[in-house]
């Protein structure tokens, strides 16, 4: 009995240790739910339909590209006797995580899988007056592997409690304009590819050369990696750092960062975010812009729902890439602020605020018995404003909030139209 009680009190404060450690993680930070009291609706009206978009849960490296480069950086240095003792000590570490991950590229991990469950089972619980019998729940997930296993356990819930031929799952093709406008988009490619954002990110890193000191406590010959290299190796693992507490697995990454060092790699990852998906410069709107087809389906599809009332919620299943714009072409404070100043933008923009694993956006429709409509948003199911005025926040009339980003859409369409909706209306597939 002696054995097992302390057996559980270790596994306590590894698993504590572990969490206390949990930080400087960015757009891998893990989601959390904080308990909220939500803002009652106005008298007489009831929620009746949810349009929603969500990033995938948790999971594990997308490929083993930067876990081998750091393998065989570290391999060979072994074999030439050129690792510190720290070194060796990562070697090992580095091949625990490779083991872990191993069979698993790409795809949700447990915390993943009970990320989604959880997110869907609260929108279930919270809503029951949406879900009621016969009513029809549309859910879409793009091409990827992970967002596909997001959007099943997101509706594992609904699937128990509502006839399985209500629950209508469709896995979008490679050219999906709606939830991976990213990858088509010709002048965003070449922004993404060849942009001024590169030099800008570059110059920022080059603020301090923190990460030599990180590679000179590894290697005993200061030379191993040139300076270019050094920077590459210490943010792939910064990257494996991240991914540890995805997956769950804590094999000590880390121990070789220090605090500073992990908020000098973690700023650089923001900026980069904010840059090339984000808000960017002032004036540099491509990034953003590019989902407003994404912003049509959400106006489009609400229309449908409030004249079909058979439907239940609209989901869908994306990427970082696909919330990270969306949420700044919808004006959200948090996630649209620009800015100039390089050295600013942690302060105004947090990648882990705007997309962490499992990010979300709802829209939560309400109507009285005269059939007037309302809707309220909630940011990783927290209420938020929409940009407009409201006497009733964080409720709007649905009318508002409709006509203000129909303007949004068709003041881009004037703007951007030879080079966001020519090409096949959106892209070229060639």
């Amino acid at each position: 009995m002696k054995i097992i009680k302390c057996l559980f009190l270790f596994l306590l404060m590894y698993l504590s240790n572990f969490a206390q450690d949990n930080n400087f993680l960015g757009s891998q930070t893990l989601y959390v739910k904080v308990d909220e009291n939500y803002t009652k609706a106005p008298e007489g009206f009831t929620p009746f339909y949810i349009n929603h978009l969500g990033r995938h849960g948790a999971r594990y490296l997308s490929s083993s590209k930067s876990i081998d480069k750091i393998l065989n950086e570290l391999t060979e240095a072994s074999e030439r006797k050129e690792l510190t003792p720290l070194g060796e000590e990562l070697l090992k570490d580095v091949l625990q995580l490779k083991n872990s991950e191993e069979g698993k590229y790409g795809l949700l991990s447990q915390i993943g899988k009970d990320m989604e469950f959880g997110i869907g089972k609260r929108m279930y619980k919270n809503y029951p007056q949406v879900f009621k019998k016969n009513r029809e729940i549309l859910a879409e997930a793009t091409y990827v592997k992970r967002t596909q296993e997001s959007m099943n356990e997101f509706l594992k819930t609904f699937k128990e409690n509502i006839s399985e031929d209500n629950v209508k799952t469709k896995i979008n093709e490679k050219v999906d304009p709606i939830l991976r406008f990213f990858d088509l988009n010709l002048e965003y490619i070449e922004f993404k590819e060849n942009g001024d954002w590169k030099t800008m990110l570059n110059s920022f890193q080059n603020r301090s050369k923190i990460y030599l000191e990180i590679t000179n406590r590894i290697f005993k010959s200061k030379d191993m990696l040139s300076a270019k290299n050094s920077l590459k190796f210490t943010t792939d693992l910064y990257g494996l750092y991240t991914n540890q507490y995805d997956i769950g697995e804590n094999v000590g990454l880390s121990k070789y960062f220090t605090q500073e060092e992990l908020k000098y790699f973690w700023a650089n990852k923001n900026l980069s975010m904010y840059l090339e998906k984000g808000p960017s410069g002032v004036g540099q709107n491509l990034p953003i812009d590019i989902s407003f087809a994404l912003l049509e389906d959400f106006l489009s599809t609400s229309e449908n729902a409030i004249k079909n009332e058979n439907i239940a919620a609209n989901l869908r299943f994306a990427h970082a890439e696909t919330v990270v714009p969306f949420a700044s072409l919808l004006k959200i404070d948090f996630a649209s602020k620009q800015t100039n100043d390089l050295n600013n933008v942690e302060n105004i923009w947090k990648d882990y605020e705007v997309s962490p694993m499992g990010a979300n956006i709802q829209w939560i429709f309400y109507k009285n018995e005269k059939n007037d409509i309302l809707v309220k948003m909630l940011y990783n199911e927290k209420e938020i404003n929409f940009p407009i005025e409201s006497n009733m926040k964080p409720y709007y009339k649905w009318n508002d909030v409709r006509k203000y980003y129909e303007k949004v859409i068709n003041d881009l369409k004037i703007k951007k139209y030879d080079t966001i909706v020519d090409e096949v209306k959106y892209f070229k597939t060639s």
